[in-house]
């Protein structure tokens, strides 16, 4: 893992993993750093209160800020006795812990993307849905317009999507498939 540098205010840490917008590569979707306890939380709290922070990536900087979304901080205490830190919106966690039920973001490793956009979206309906359908429902949100945005990585391995879809069309889309007796969905009821 390649750590680089990031700055604010005259403070400095490090930084692993930046997810962006595709169409706005300045605003922040999700973002992980560590360094020494008050420098991760400076930056970090720059960030928050939309000072904006600078990021060093081969040579070229880069000047980040806040999306419009609403962040969750995770910080941990490593046995080095640095401070990892993850900011991620609140779009990405449990249906608990967010309001909006018709929008969800993940963020993961390449090759569990369908696993974990299966999960996420089982959590947001009460449309009664089984495991065997991730990836007809992913290919059935890259068709609708709008509902599959892949989030652009700077730096680190995770990979980052944004899903924002209708339940009442997407109720109706699963009808139609166990009517029509689309294959990859009825499937699980042999």
């Amino acid at each position: 893992m390649k750590l680089y540098p990031i700055h604010a205010t005259g403070i400095k840490a490090y930084c692993s993993d930046v997810i962006v917008d595709p169409h706005d590569p300045e605003r922040v979707y999700f973002m992980s750093v560590c360094g020494y306890q008050t420098t991760v939380r400076g930056i970090i709290a720059n960030f928050l209160e939309d000072y904006g922070i600078s990021l060093e990536i081969e040579g070229t900087g880069h000047y980040l800020t806040r999306s419009g979304l609403g962040y969750k901080v995770k910080l941990k205490k490593l046995p080095s006795g640095l401070v990892h830190a993850l900011l991620l919106p609140k779009l990405a966690l449990p249906r608990g812990e967010d309001q909006d039920q018709d929008s969800f973001c993940v963020f993961t490793k390449k090759g569990r993307e369908k696993q974990v956009f299966f999960r996420h979206l089982d959590e947001k309906t009460d449309i009664p849905m089984h495991p065997s359908w991730a990836q007809w429902l992913w290919q059935l949100f890259e068709q609708e317009d709008g509902w599959l945005n892949r989030l652009k990585t700077l730096i680190g391995d995770y990979k980052g999507y944004s899903f924002y879809f209708n339940p009442k069309k997407l109720h109706d889309l699963i009808s139609d498939a166990i009517r029509n007796k689309v294959p990859e969905v009825i499937r699980c009821m042999d």
